[in-house]
């Protein structure tokens, strides 16, 4: 079968690999279509310690099963689903008090096992065990089920965080990760919502979201705009959803006495380390958290909220190519343009 295949910093290529086994227990999934992550950019870009190359990238996937060994776990030949790619032992500490994001020996299909970017890929039994495979509603498409990862993350990161109704959200980012925060923040029940951007093609392209304010931080100052827009409160959450230091370290100065911030956004590697006024956390006794995932719970909210329109999946689907074209895919997402590319690996 043809794969995208990384074998280096910089280095990938799309070629023949033997087709998949599936696992006793486990199931085999045909791939109908795969979203390139701001993950996948970093594993190129700068290579990635965890992963053993060579490696099939890709985790927001979507297909149909075509070998099952899991028919009594309810999982059949022929069934559209989904899944979480992030697979949890369950027996570690923080799996056992239900912290799955947090286990000590978290799996990640296209990160440590092969993934997505080609016609199979292999669910092992362990994530069939732990929950991670979902059925696909027949009205939800296969790209807007594929989601389901990088919503999970933006509803973990409004658990995190706090949201309650009433709140004053700041969001800083419009690419897909922001856009997602600030659906799931008014589903939260945020009533105001203020989302920030440098570049204004992201910007314009996030008014679906129906944020109540869009701030371009190129032609003003993101601080003095939140405060301006509160009243001099500053805002109850902020979402950092980007990777920039400016950004964290605008959040500490934006958010209010008693407030949240998310750093959702890792910074790649070699950023320095950001510098912050810390009296500021002291003195507002506010709050500093991070999201880098989601749990299968996380998932099945996103799944629901895809499948009910609350999160306006069609939106997220910029461009979809052929698995040969997984080089044009892959420098859009590189370059930003659009909001997801996504590769429908069955045409190679």
């Amino acid at each position: 079968m043809k794969a995208a295949v990384l074998t280096g910093v910089q280095s990938i290529e799309v070629k023949d690999v033997p087709e998949p086994e599936m696992p006793d227990g486990g199931i085999l999934i045909e791939v109908a279509t795969c979203a390139i992550c701001g993950t996948d950019v970093k594993m190129h870009r700068y290579g990635y310690a965890a992963a053993l190359l060579p490696l099939i990238p890709g985790h927001e996937l979507a297909g149909n099963i075509v070998q099952s060994g899991a028919v009594e776990a309810g999982y059949a030949v022929g069934d559209r689903v989904t899944i979480n790619p992030n697979i949890p032992c369950g027996t570690c500490f923080y799996c056992t008090r239900g912290l799955q994001t947090a286990c000590d020996n978290l799996s990640i299909i296209g990160v440590h096992r092969n993934g997505g970017f080609a016609k199979y890929v292999v669910v092992p039994q362990q994530a069939v065990k732990q929950g991670c495979v979902f059925h696909i509603p027949e009205h939800v498409s296969f790209e807007e089920a594929a989601l389901i990862d990088p919503a999970s993350c933006a509803i973990n990161a409004a658990e995190l965080s706090s949201i309650t109704p009433g709140d004053v959200v700041v969001i800083i980012g419009a690419g897909p990760a922001g856009c997602l925060n600030t659906e799931v923040s008014r589903a939260r029940g945020a009533s105001k919502i203020i989302l920030m951007q440098r570049s204004p093609r992201r910007l314009e392209q996030a008014i679906f979201t129906e944020a109540d304010v869009f701030v371009n931080t190129s032609e003003e100052d993101a601080v003095n705009r939140v405060l301006a827009e509160t009243d001099g409160r500053g805002a109850d959450v902020v979402i950092v959803a980007c990777a920039s230091t400016e950004a964290q370290e605008q959040s500490v100065k934006m958010v209010a006495k008693r407030g949240n911030i998310n750093l959702f956004g890792g910074l790649p590697r070699g950023s320095p380390s950001i510098q912050f006024e810390s009296n500021l956390i002291h003195y507002k006794e506010s709050y500093v958290t991070g999201t880098h995932g989601g749990s299968n719970r996380h998932c099945g909210i996103a799944l629901d909220m895809i499948s009910t329109g609350r999160i306006k999946a069609k939106e997220y689907i910029s461009f979809i190519f052929d698995l040969s074209d997984f080089h044009e895919a892959l420098q859009k997402a590189e370059h930003k343009k659009g909001l997801k590319a996504f590769v429908r690996p069955d045409s190679a």
